[in-house]
C-alpha cells in the first residue's frame, strides 16, 4: 500500500473515500479510529489519519484525490504525492 494523501479534516477524509468508492479503488486508513479520538489535534504524526492505496490504483486515486483537492482549494498542493 502507497500513501496517497492525509486528509486535514474529517469532511476531507470522508469525501476523498467516497470519491475512491465511487470509483471502485480499494483503499485503507491508517489510524481510521484512533486518528478521531482527538478530532482537531492532528499536530501530532500518530494522530494523522492516512489514506493508503495499492501501488496499481495510485495514478487513477491520486488523479481523483488531486482534481477533487484543487476544486476546493485555489491553488494546486505541490509535490509529487497528492499529500
Amino acid at each position: 500500500m502507497t500513501k496517497l494523501v492525509i486528509p486535514r479534516d474529517e469532511n476531507e477524509l470522508m469525501l476523498i473515500t467516497s470519491l475512491l468508492e465511487g470509483d471502485g479503488i480499494d483503499f485503507l486508513i491508517q489510524n481510521e479510529y484512533f486518528g478521531g479520538l482527538y478530532p482537531g489535534l492532528n499536530i501530532f504524526p500518530f494522530n494523522e489519519r492516512v489514506i493508503l492505496v495499492s501501488e496499481a490504483d495510485f495514478d487513477r486515486a491520486s488523479l481523483l484525490a488531486r482534481d477533487f483537492l484543487e476544486s476546493i482549494e485555489d491553488k494546486p498542493r505541490q509535490g509529487g504525492q497528492v499529500g
